[in-house]
């Protein structure tokens, strides 16, 4: 992507309460990939670290808060520091525009993920004042989704949710009939429902294998034979991807994870895979107006009639791929236009702006 920077360029203060120097998470990969976005359009001054080297580095971004025309602040998912409330507060002080992100709020649904310990108990009651104290201090509130930002309360909320790379390779459908999935081997991404499903796929289609892209734990139970988990930093994933013939996302459906638009999603776009995802809210709203994927409902069987159909029809596999590639390179919809409506709505009110 072009360079967009210009001396009449704004100054911009990222302030990332992760340290996106360090790969694998969801957050991380965002800051990573909006800070690539923002550096080509703005001066950026980057302060993405872990929460003790955040308290450290206090007195120098404090500094720093002199020469920058607004801040864009990648809240936690969990409570945000006290430390971090300062150095926003001192911002807002100085007139300076301050653009909070506000990525998650699975603390309001205890009904769907409850609490078990007092350490829980207490960790929400730090979010929910951490989150009163942001939600002031905020003179743009980012959120991932009009949904969550209903959620929370935001009625002015800008809608800032991942983008796409039209840069990525155009991989298409793969000739193996694998399926690749990137991202936890955990229940509440559907980790367990798209395993099912793989086992039914192959009692029609036994060849079809399953090749992971992702972390954490499997339960302590082995996986099948048929399973191939693969360790791949971001710059692999291509390479990972290439073969396979389709892309799932599994997710549940609920309240929360109709709130949600993964990363991994606008990932498959951006390579032209063909997909197969339970039909979440926001997937839905995204991907049924270009009919990019396969859309179905969370039970086993449901996600596994998906990947049989896309498995058996090159046909329309091709077909979802190349709508899928087309979403992606649409206007409007890559990670450099969402830097552009960050320093669009952040401009506004810098004092250079105003």
């Amino acid at each position: 992507m072009p360079d967009e920077r210009s001396p009449a360029s704004p100054r911009l203060l990222l302030y990332a309460m992760y340290d996106a120097s360090v790969p694998g998470s969801g957050p991380r990969v965002r800051i990573a990939l909006l800070a690539q976005a923002l550096d080509r359009r703005c001066r950026l001054v980057r302060a993405d670290r872990g929460r003790w080297r955040r308290l450290a580095a206090v007195p120098a971004i404090l500094w720093r808060l002199r020469q920058v025309d607004a801040v864009y602040v990648e809240s936690p998912t969990g409570a945000t520091m006290p430390w971090d409330l300062l150095v926003l507060a001192v911002a807002r002080v100085m007139g300076r525009p301050v653009g909070v992100y506000f990525r998650d709020a699975y603390q309001l649904f205890r009904d769907l993920y409850p609490v078990t310990t007092m350490r829980q108990r207490l960790a929400d009651l730090a979010w929910r004042l951490s989150l009163a104290a942001l939600r002031r201090l905020a003179s743009v509130r980012f959120v991932p989704s009009t949904g969550l930002g209903d959620a929370l309360g935001f009625r002015d909320a800008v809608v800032l949710p991942p983008g796409t790379d039209p840069a990525a390779p155009d991989l298409g459908a793969g000739e193996a009939p694998v399926i690749g999935y990137v991202g936890a081997l955990t229940v509440a991404d559907g980790f367990d429902r798209l395993l099912t499903a793989m086992a039914i796929v192959r009692e029609v289609v036994p060849e079809a294998s399953l090749r992971v892209v992702g972390s954490g734990p499997t339960g302590g139970e082995p996986l099948p034979a048929w399973v191939q988990r693969v360790a791949a930093t971001r710059d692999d994933l291509a390479a990972q991807l290439a073969d396979v013939r389709a892309c799932a996302i599994p997710r549940p459906i609920n309240r929360y994870t109709n709130l949600a638009r993964p990363i991994k999603l606008a990932d498959y776009l951006s390579f032209g895979k063909p997909i197969v995802a339970t039909a979440t809210a926001e997937t839905v709203a995204l991907l049924e107006p270009a009919k990019a994927a396969i859309l179905v409902d969370d039970d086993p069987a449901a996600i596994a009639d998906g990947l049989r159909a896309v498995l058996r029809d090159r046909d329309l596999a091709a077909r979802l791929a190349g709508a899928a590639r087309a979403l992606a390179t649409a206007p409007g919809g890559s990670w450099d236009d969402r830097a552009g409506v960050v320093v669009e709505q952040l401009s506004a009110g810098s004092p250079r702006g105003a």
